[in-house]
């Protein structure tokens, strides 16, 4: 086990994002900027400055230690989070042991007609590598077939998705689907940061929202290249002194396109951004670094 990985356990012993399904975490809460800050949060020192300007409608910036809301534009508003919902759906995976038994087959109507797809019809796939590739590559056939093997099958998964839901204090948080491609998935930008909160305590979440581009060969023999969705993985906030800890993208129309992401600095301190509804498929990211950057350089962790 690495120093890194260590450290990110403890933390989330500390913020008691245990993960397992009975586990309720630190409650983020949604006070207004001006608000007093937990003694244990980090201290503004750059007082001049409030804030970022984003194509996001609801962001959010949550300090991971203390729970502490650092900024906050619209973030209870519900809205449809699109593939943010693959958090939850990762997290009910794992509570539920679904990691074991045999391998996922890929059916023809696991297959979204909206969007692209990785796998086709009657593809096998080993249940660890599918559940790297849920995460990484957002893939919704593997969100799919993963509800179908559940006990219960599908209308179960998403009945378990929205126990854990209720569990983890998600207030505007509802889910129809196991993917977030019914926009009805809903919930807001504190909820996410919440999901995001609590799924970086699962080892298996991290590790596939940190994964870059990866092969797969499927029992068939055919090689399949799985390519992750969050682009800041190659940018400065996962270079040292920086560190990206876990994040998922999400887009739908109705949705626009989303981002949340747990980035630690060199000291060890670990913020999550939420930005949801961003402009454009970049805007995403580039609205996630500004109020990251921002956070950094207006805050002080001493």
């Amino acid at each position: 086990m690495s120093l890194f990985e260590f450290a990110a356990i403890l933390g989330a012993i500390a913020m008691k994002a245990n993960p397992s399904p009975y586990a309720i975490p630190a409650r983020i809460d949604p006070a207004p900027i001006a608000a007093p800050l937990p003694p244990s949060a980090p201290r503004k020192v750059r007082t001049e400055t409030i804030g970022v300007k984003t194509t996001a409608p609801s962001v959010v910036v949550v300090d991971v230690g203390s729970g502490a809301v650092l900024y906050s534009k619209q973030s209870t508003v519900k809205r449809s989070i699109a593939s943010m919902t693959k958090l939850v759906s990762a997290m009910v995976i794992l509570d539920n042991g679904m990691l074991n038994g045999d391998p996922l087959t890929i059916a023809e109507d696991d297959i979204e007609r909206l969007g692209s797809h990785v796998f086709n019809a009657g593809d096998i796939i080993q249940r660890t590598d599918a559940f790297k590739a849920f995460l990484s590559g957002s893939l919704n056939e593997v969100g799919n077939a993963f509800a179908k093997a559940a006990p219960g099958g599908r209308d179960a998964f998403v009945g378990m998705m929205n126990e854990k839901a209720r569990v983890l204090g998600l207030d505007e948080t509802t889910f129809v689907d196991p993917t977030g491609i019914d926009a009805r998935s809903t919930g807001s930008a504190l909820d996410v940061a919440r999901m995001l909160r609590s799924a970086s305590a699962y080892p298996e979440i991290r590790e596939a929202t940190q994964s870059f581009a990866f092969q797969l060969k499927l029992a068939n023999g055919r090689t399949v290249r799985v390519k992750p969705t969050n682009l800041l993985l190659d940018s400065y906030l996962n270079e040292d002194p920086y560190k990206i800890v876990a994040g998922k993208t999400g887009s739908l129309p109705e949705a626009g396109f989303c981002l949340g992401q747990m980035t630690q600095n060199k000291e060890g301190k670990q913020i999550i951004a939420v930005a949801l509804g961003s402009s454009t498929h970049l805007d995403r990211f580039q609205d996630v670094k500004l109020l990251m950057a921002w956070t950094f350089g207006a805050y002080s962790w001493e």
